[in-house]
């Protein structure tokens, strides 16, 4: 059973090594395209970008290993792990740069870092039950997508491009949170079923709806505002989102010591504080880059 679980925490890392690559090169595109345009335009100017295409594979690359992960341990395990892609962006930046991060990076990386290793020792959630509250599975999963498509209807009311950010990244949060939900119940079915167990599953049509939602609600943050004004918040609501459905729904009861809880909430604030200063971060990293070369022609065409 250890051995499981530890193959599950190494599949859930290698799936946060892809996102870090994927959300750095998604945002670049993001941020550069022609603005004022609708859902479809924007998609339609996104797909032409290949920098923009290299990161959906690098995406598909990041669900195959969530996949993988949510297969072999629990939801609450993995999904902490997952999130932290930034992590691996900084030593990355620093490998292809060869100059090393500042120590004000460095000591956030750290935390966030200590922040994962201490949670991971300190929890060790129960393996999940995916079958017992089905029920309640689809009923939950139902009332946070409608909270996430009303933030997002909310959002387009809203004129200040970083408070529209922040409820689109709230909203892409939810929606990324029922992502790994219906793909750890979607994984379950295609091994206890097969494929056509799964093609009837409600979790497999509610994982292609919630993930394209997820998708291109990211986008608009991404095209709103900074990189800050979105990435922390949907980071910290996506694995609220997850570690909610991991004790509540697939029962994975965490240690509850007295001494076992306080470990995992002062490692969750770690993560949460060492992501969200991690975003300002990645955001001037991203300023310095120089842009891709097609969209830079496009902007001297234009």
């Amino acid at each position: 059973m250890a051995s499981v679980t530890w193959l599950a925490v190494a599949l859930a890392l290698g799936s946060a090594f892809a996102a870090g690559l994927s959300t750095s090169v998604q945002h670049h595109a993001a941020e550069n395209a022609p603005r004022g345009r609708g859902v479809l335009g924007l998609m339609r100017h996104l797909v032409g970008r290949p920098w923009w295409l290299v990161g959906q594979a690098l995406g598909l690359v990041t669900v195959g290993f969530h996949a993988a992960a949510l297969s072999y341990g629990p939801l609450a395990l993995v999904q902490p792990i997952v999130i932290s892609g930034i992590v691996f962006a900084v030593p990355i930046r620093a490998a292809i740069s060869r100059r090393l991060p500042p120590r004000a990076e460095i000591l956030w990386v750290t935390l966030t870092a200590a922040g994962l290793a201490v949670f991971l020792v300190a929890s060790s959630p129960r393996e999940s039950n995916v079958v017992a509250r089905e029920g309640l599975q689809i009923w939950l999963t139902v009332v946070l997508a409608l909270v996430a498509y009303a933030a997002i209807g909310v959002s387009r009311r809203v004129a200040d491009g970083q408070r529209r950010a922040f409820l689109l990244g709230a909203a892409a949060g939810i929606l990324f949170g029922l992502v790994a939900v219906t793909l750890k119940v979607t994984v379950h079915d295609l091994g206890d079923h097969g494929i056509g167990g799964m093609l009837t599953s409600w979790a497999f049509w509610a994982l292609v709806v919630v993930g394209l939602s997820g998708v291109a609600t990211n986008q608009f943050a991404y095209h709103s505002a900074r990189l800050s004004a979105s990435m922390p918040v949907l980071n910290i609501v996506d694995v609220l989102v997850a570690l909610g459905f991991g004790y509540v729904v697939f029962q994975e009861v965490p240690r509850h010591t007295p001494l076992a809880v306080v470990a995992e909430v002062v490692s969750l604030g770690a993560i949460v504080v060492g992501l969200w200063r991690l975003a300002f971060f990645e955001e001037a990293h991203q300023a310095e880059d120089p842009e891709p070369q097609d969209v830079a022609s496009d902007q001297r065409a234009g």
